[in-house]
């Protein structure tokens, strides 16, 4: 029971404890006098003796001995002191830690996305973004839209980039569309042309998204109504392969501009496509939960890096 009651006592005074008293308290003994303990916090000797002693008086022991004006540790002021110090160096860190995430120098950011971004468009947007954020740790996860739009939903991405729509309560959408562009071997001869309509691509073999994706119904729909014949010479799953295709030499692509970009120096032209096929995309966050500031910020870069690409 007496063991019981000591630490009672010995947790209550702990946490009456004052960060102030206890800096007062190591400056003393760790520069030997309470002038220079004095100097280096700030403070006048009056004002230092007196943390000193309300320490004294929280905590019910007596840490220094009194003697000639002189302030001498007693073996508890030392042992006290010495935990003090640990405990004020985990304070000084944890401010440091506060300050680099009010900066977005620290902490981590979740980012889920679909492939034909998330293969060299995003990387190359968070080796940025990481350049002055030496503290951040960045986690990319490269799914398809299903699968980012559900991580999303579960609280597993801080970020996603998905196809639209995005039909779920549990994910807060900034929605955008981008112009499809058709690409073509580099010397083919509708590189002549400065803009591509399905009259010109009427019998060209053309590879396209699976017969399932949106983008293979408007770029059939596109083709309908133009009275132009649509050959399909092969089917892929992403726009990225379609890419590879097109660079071999096997057809041309109708694909979202992003991906196009980054195969422009592989082998690749791309020219603007009559009439727009529209490929909507979302920056998906989790609902009902704060956005990080690293979130906020990434989330605003790449806004700006879409920017160029966005359908009016």
């Amino acid at each position: 029971m007496q063991s019981y009651e000591h630490s009672n006592r010995a947790t209550a005074a702990a946490s009456i404890m004052n960060v102030r008293e206890l800096q007062a308290l190591r400056a003393v003994i760790a520069r030997g006098t309470v002038t220079r303990a004095a100097e280096h916090l700030g403070v006048s000797q009056p004002a230092l003796s007196n943390l000193i002693a309300n320490l004294e008086r929280r905590i019910g022991i007596k840490l220094f001995e009194r003697a000639g004006g002189r302030l001498s540790p007693t073996a508890e002021g030392i042992h006290l002191s010495d935990e003090a110090e640990k405990l004020l160096i985990g304070l000084d860190k944890l401010s440091h830690l506060a300050q680099d995430l009010r900066e977005q120098k620290a902490g981590l950011l979740r980012v889920g996305c679909l492939p034909g971004l998330g293969i060299d468009f995003v990387p190359r947007l968070l080796a940025g973004f990481l350049a002055d954020r030496p503290n951040v740790k960045v986690m990319l996860q490269v799914r398809t839209s299903a699968e980012v739009k559900e991580w999303i939903a579960a609280r597993q991405f801080d970020v996603g980039i998905a196809e639209l729509p995005a039909d779920d309560a549990a994910i807060d959408v900034d929605p955008f569309s981008v112009r499809c562009v058709c690409v073509m071997p580099q010397g083919h001869p509708l590189t002549a042309k400065k803009r591509i309509t399905p009259k010109d691509l009427s019998g060209v073999p053309i590879v396209t998204l699976n017969r399932d994706h949106m983008t293979f119904f408007r770029v059939t729909r596109a083709f309908e109504q133009a009275r132009a014949k649509l050959n399909v010479c092969a089917e892929m799953h992403m726009f990225a392969p379609a890419c590879t295709m097109v660079a071999s030499g096997i057809g041309v692509s109708i694909i979202e501009p992003i991906t196009a970009s980054t195969y422009a120096d592989r082998g690749l032209e791309c020219r603007p496509f009559d009439p727009p096929i529209p490929f909507d995309l979302g920056i998906m966050y989790p609902a009902n939960r704060p956005r990080s500031l690293l979130a906020q910020s990434f989330a605003e870069v790449l806004k700006d890096a879409m920017s160029p690409y966005v359908q009016a």
